[in-house]
């Protein structure tokens, strides 16, 4: 089986065990988390589908003063702009709110990322979606990393890995902060 095989299939698993998750677990110990706390400008998502709800997390940022990013999805990349927590600023595109305020280019100021995930191994390895859209964002972002999954999202075994893949640095279950070097 080759790499893109085996993802898929771990893709299907993650899927269906994210449907046992509580979807009213907190993830609000990331905001505890001594590179988020300091950061100027952050880089979330608006969560869909089952994933841990960021957006409560993302307006407690803004309240925090922080400035949120949020991405948007333009052809095959990414791109941030920025959101102030105001619905009205955001619209569904096949199912995914995406952001409609200011773009944000400079990519060297960004201090933390809130990156989506399916699974995290116990070395950093994430399992996204499948699209490619985070690691080729993740590629020009020199940024604190953390991804909120369910604790049956972790996993102990290595997660399959491509050349271009990025690693996080650090994973936020409900009940546990891990970190990867």
């Amino acid at each position: 089986m080759n790499t893109n095989d085996e993802k898929a299939t771990l893709r299907e698993h993650y899927r269906q065990l994210r449907l046992e998750n509580r979807e009213n677990d907190s993830f609000d110990k990331v905001l505890e988390i001594p590179e988020i706390s300091s950061s100027k400008i952050i880089a979330s998502y608006f969560s869909y589908g089952g994933e841990p709800n960021t957006n409560e997390i993302n307006k407690k940022l803004i309240a925090l003063g922080m400035r949120v990013l949020l991405p948007r999805i333009n052809g095959t990349e990414l791109e941030w702009r920025f959101w102030d927590g105001d619905l009205a600023e955001v619209e569904k595109i096949n199912g995914i709110y995406e952001p409609t305020g200011e773009i944000f280019t400079n990519l060297s100021h960004i201090d933390s990322v809130i990156v989506p995930a399916l699974a995290i191994d116990h070395t950093g390895n994430r399992l996204g979606k499948g699209k490619g859209f985070y690691d080729r964002a993740l590629a020009s972002i020199d940024a604190f990393t953390i991804a909120l999954i369910y604790s049956n999202e972790y996993s102990s075994i290595a997660l399959p890995r491509e050349p271009l893949d990025i690693k996080i640095k650090a994973a936020l279950t409900p009940e546990k902060l891990y970190r990867f070097s």
